[in-house]
């Protein structure tokens, strides 16, 4: 399991086993050193006093407070880590301590003397942590690959995880890709007695944060200057490291302040730009961000990937995934380039669109609410055919989404997880694919998480903060960030994500985050005017651009097409409907169909690379599917 985690710490291996009667806890972690490069941050880590372990991934900030308090109520620190610091913390306080870090970690701590192991996993969800139980076997790993190299975890495929990856284009949370496997919730602590016989029970399992409410006397006046303190803490803090740091620096908003902000707080910044402006180079943000860097007066590095070099990490990234997804090339291929100019730990924007009001969907919910509202006395069917009407210049899968949305009617929650919809219900449908019969919501998410959402109404902004927050950054963005940032050994820290700034962000009304109903983030424009120069506000919103659609139907054509066979070996799937997907984005490459297509090749790919490194599965049931080698399935 150690082993199969490899790339997520190069530095440093530990393993400690504690023998409990009839049964034996392992722990064990790699270890990408940032803080402390000494032995004296070597885990798993063993308190001197007590003999409780604990294995800690992540990174927690200003603990300088913490560590103090310990120190005056007797605690001896030999090194400078945070994760010594944890270790005395959980100790001395338990898991009542977590409401007092912040950070972004995945914790397993064992207690000596209760004999109990108690999990804990970071408020947002930023660092991964996955757990199964096989036979007494209790597992959890920071990937989904450890727990299946343990070899104790039948690999088979949950039909209801492939439901919601094709309906969104990532595994929704709780479910992971595998059955057996689970993801653990964010911002919750589980406390597990270890028996005699070797089972581990679950004692007490609590949820340590939530989302907070709204707080109406946040005015623009109180929020901004509000929000530029918080952000700038969180930026200052998040620099702390014992290796190099490094800023993703795009043309973006969130990008340029959190650069402006860290250079104020450290002279070794160094800020990057990776870009692919071969093919279209008005597409390129290295100008930009080259500016900014020069203004600013830091170290700038612009990376240009050659088209070869990023076809190739193509290929390479299909190859490593922890588990699929239609997001996440992008990542993986600038944090190569970043780890390959030295940088160990870089800072990212994420989380400020999802927070401030950057996306689309911060617009296009409320007016589809607005919409059904008005058009409610029209049956679904009538209100289907309106919002279809409505996109008619739009391409094939807009059309049916739009006009699902107003057929949904008054549901902020069922409008928006179909706004971020990879596939429509009528796509669905024609693959053969139907939620409730696989245990999902209405929505193809997992009832569970549903449930625990929660929805205010009264205030659509806020909601829809809610729900990025939980849903598109919580399933696709984070994980995606961490592990494709995690298998260059590169560390990527979202500032914005601090827990000062969530607790903060959350409670602005959505009045104050979007005055004029644009989702422009106004709030930040408004608190950082000092670092936004009038051509970067003017500018459209850009991204890091990859010709995949090229390479799909160019060199990577046979790969793909390969990838199609493993897809429509799955029984329940309709060969025929795969087929019409890859033949209507080979004959319309440009349309939004794309999308579709390269899910399924991403999928078929994962189901290729798991196919050839487990064993022969021996059963099977209806939601799920053996992934042994099989023939293609035909009909």
């Amino acid at each position: 399991m150690v082993a199969a985690q490899r790339h997520r710490g190069p530095d440093d291996e530990g393993q400690e086993f504690v023998s409990l009667s009839g049964a034996t806890l392992g722990m064990g972690q790699r270890r990408l050193s940032i803080q402390d490069l000494s032995p004296n941050g070597h885990q798993p880590m063993i308190h001197p006093e007590t003999g409780d372990i604990l294995v800690f991934n992540g990174e927690m900030y200003d603990v300088g407070g913490l560590r103090r308090e310990l120190e005056a109520a007797g605690s001896r620190f030999r090194g400078h880590s945070d994760t010594e610091v944890i270790l005395h913390a959980m100790a001395r306080w338990g898991p009542d301590c977590l409401s007092r870090f912040n950070g972004m970690y995945a914790i397993i701590f064992y207690h000596k003397k209760t004999n109990t192991l108690t999990v804990a996993r970071d408020p947002i969800g930023i660092k991964p942590l996955y757990y199964a139980h096989a036979g007494d076997r209790l597992l959890i790993a920071s990937e989904v690959r450890a727990i299946l190299a343990s070899g104790a975890v039948t690999p088979y495929m949950s039909l209801p995880a492939i439901n919601s990856l094709l309906a969104y284009g990532a595994v929704q949370e709780p479910l992971t890709f595998f059955k057996t496997i689970r993801a653990y919730p964010p911002g919750t602590w589980t406390r597990y007695r270890l028996q005699p016989d070797g089972t581990a029970t679950e004692d007490t399992s609590r949820r340590f944060w939530k989302i907070p409410e709204i707080d109406q006397s946040l005015t623009s006046e109180r929020a901004v200057p509000l929000v530029r303190q918080a952000v700038e803490d969180a930026v200052r803090d998040q620099l702390i490291s014992d290796v190099p740091v490094g800023v993703f620096l795009s043309s973006g908003l969130d990008s340029t302040i959190i650069a402006g902000l860290a250079c104020r707080h450290t002279s070794r910044l160094r800020t990057l730009t990776v870009g692919f402006a071969m093919d279209s180079p008005e597409l390129s943000e290295s100008g930009a961000a080259e500016i900014t860097a020069r203004q600013l007066g830091v170290e700038h590095q612009d990376i240009q990937i050659s088209s070869i070099e990023a076809e190739r990490s193509t290929v390479e990234w299909l190859n490593s995934l922890d588990q699929p997804s239609v997001d996440g090339l992008n990542t993986f291929v600038i944090s190569k380039a970043v780890r390959k100019a030295g940088i160990v730990v870089a800072l990212s924007g994420l989380g400020g669109d999802e927070l401030f009001g950057g996306y689309p969907s911060f617009e296009d919910v409320p007016r589809f609410i607005r919409m059904a509202r008005k058009l409610s006395f029209l049956p679904p069917s009538m209100r289907f055919a309106f919002g279809k009407m409505a996109a008619l210049r739009r391409g094939f899968t807009v059309r049916e989404k739009a006009g699902e949305m107003l057929a949904i009617g008054d549901d902020p929650l069922r409008v928006y997880l179909h706004r971020r919809r990879l596939m429509s219900d009528g796509q669905m449908r024609r693959f053969g694919l139907e939620p409730t019969s696989q245990g999902l919501d209405r929505s193809f998410e997992p009832i569970e998480a549903m449930e625990a959402i929660g929805v205010g109404g009264q205030d659509l902004i806020a909601d829809v903060s809610r729900f990025e927050s939980r849903f598109y950054m919580g399933n696709m963005l984070l994980r995606d960030t961490d592990t494709n940032g995690m298998a260059h050994s590169l560390e990527i820290r979202p500032p914005f994500l601090d827990q000062r700034v969530l607790d903060l962000a959350y409670c602005i009304p959505g009045s104050v985050r979007m005055p004029d109903g644009l989702a422009r983030k106004q709030i930040l424009r408004q608190a950082f005017p000092d670092l936004l120069r009038p051509e970067l506000l003017a500018q459209p919103k850009r991204g890091f651009w990859l010709p995949i659609r090229r390479w799909m139907i160019g060199p990577l054509r046979p790969m793909c097409e390969e990838a199609l066979g493993h897809v429509k070996s799955i029984e329940t799937f309709r060969p025929e409907a795969i087929d019409d997907v890859w033949n209507r984005f080979c004959l319309h490459p440009d349309s939004q169909v794309w999308s579709s297509a390269f899910m399924l090749c991403v999928l078929g790919c994962y189901m290729r690379q798991i196919r050839s490194i487990v064993p022969k599965a021996t059963q099977s049931s209806s939601q799920t599917i053996d992934l042994a080698p099989m023939p293609v399935h035909t009909r």
